[in-house]
């Protein structure tokens, strides 16, 4: 089963966006100089690189693919080019809080433009370009991207609508190589999957992963289809109503990101492992989750939870079913959320073999 890779988004190919990129490209070949590649957090060729939740922060991103030994070129002459004998999977979650949403887009557009073979999942910050008062305004969390959309005549909105519709952005993914080696399956996701979303989606309990994933992406780009046709329908109105624009999607259970978020029973995109008012979660699973099947999701930061002691912040956290053979990788280790100096971040992880 192929998987449809990730698309283009038109709104970051501006002359602004590109001048931003290219001084921000320049910095970095300046600042990488420094920086040391780390043998031990290498990959081999063929394998799947999955790349957490970025929230904006190109900085960090390129100095943790760098140390992963992921972008091709030497520091003297670095390409900014990913490698292309690996497979590439980012669980959502591109913007908000970081400020170079839009030079990740920009540099993402390069590398499909290079024919690297990339998958886009959705993540809870795209789904809340949809969620707005009707004068437009964001209703979740409020950010300088989503924000600045509306004086954009919602462009990302409408490119991101757009690219669901068409498939390109994905609600899960499935590595067909693990399943291939009778190895635990892994699926890709934004937060994670339980049973009952099986049984939402008229399948049984820990039946077929990729079945599971392939009705879900169905239904993701149905949701998207109905959702653009009347973006545009709006657009051509000049009067956005964005109730009806979501209404499909905020009456599935699976897509509604907005009922019950942060706990368990909430949607596969903004699921946690505890109640909405806490802010540190426990390290366990009180739900089912799929049998032999390997998650590796974002969303929730390893920060975030009541870790083991002298558990590290800045690696993958895998939490294992209490009944079954299922296993959860949290992977967003906080790209996007800290800053020091102009370019300095915290050295983070996202190579799960170390972990």
């Amino acid at each position: 089963m192929d998987f449809q890779t990730t698309g283009e988004m038109p709104y970051a190919n501006s002359s602004r966006t590109e001048k931003k990129a290219q001084d921000l490209f320049e910095s970095l070949q300046n600042y990488l100089t420094d920086i040391k590649k780390d043998n031990s957090l290498l990959f081999n060729t063929g394998e799947t690189v999955y790349i957490p939740d970025i929230h904006g922060d190109f900085v960090h991103l390129i100095i943790t693919l760098y140390r992963h030994g992921l972008l091709e070129g030497e520091v003297s002459k670095p390409r900014f080019h990913l490698r292309n004998d690996l497979r590439y999977v980012f669980l959502g979650d591109f913007y908000d809080r970081a400020p170079d949403a839009d030079v990740i887009d920009y540099w993402l557009n390069l590398q499909i433009k290079n024919n690297l073979v990339i998958y886009r999942l959705l993540g809870n910050h795209e789904m809340a370009f949809f969620e707005r008062e009707q004068n437009g305004y964001p209703i979740i969390f409020p950010s300088q991207d989503s924000i600045k959309d509306i004086e954009n005549n919602f462009q990302i909105t409408e490119d991101l609508l757009k690219n669901i519709a068409e498939g390109k952005i994905l609600a899960a993914y499935v590595d067909c190589n693990s399943v291939a080696r009778n190895a635990p399956a892994t699926l890709y996701v934004h937060s994670y999957v339980i049973n009952d979303d099986y049984i939402e989606l008229g399948l049984e309990p820990n039946s077929d992963i990729i079945n599971f994933a392939i009705e879900l992406n169905k239904r993701l780009k149905q949701h998207g289809g109905l959702a653009y046709s009347r973006f545009l329908e709006c657009k051509n109105k000049n009067k956005y109503d964005w109730k009806q624009i979501m209404k499909s999607f905020n009456d599935d259970p699976l897509f509604n990101i907005y009922k019950n978020k942060n706990d368990i029973h909430t949607s596969f995109i903004w699921r946690r492992t505890a109640l909405p008012r806490l802010t540190m979660y426990p390290a366990e699973l009180d739900v089912e989750i799929p049998d032999n099947v390997y998650q590796i999701v974002g969303h929730t930061p390893v920060f975030s939870f009541n870790l083991p002691n002298q558990y590290p912040i800045n690696k993958p956290f895998v939490l294992s079913s209490k009944k079954g053979s299922g296993k959860i990788q949290f992977s967003d280790v906080g790209i996007g959320y800290y800053y020091k100096a102009e370019f300095e971040r915290p050295e983070v992880c996202i190579n799960k073999n170390i972990t």
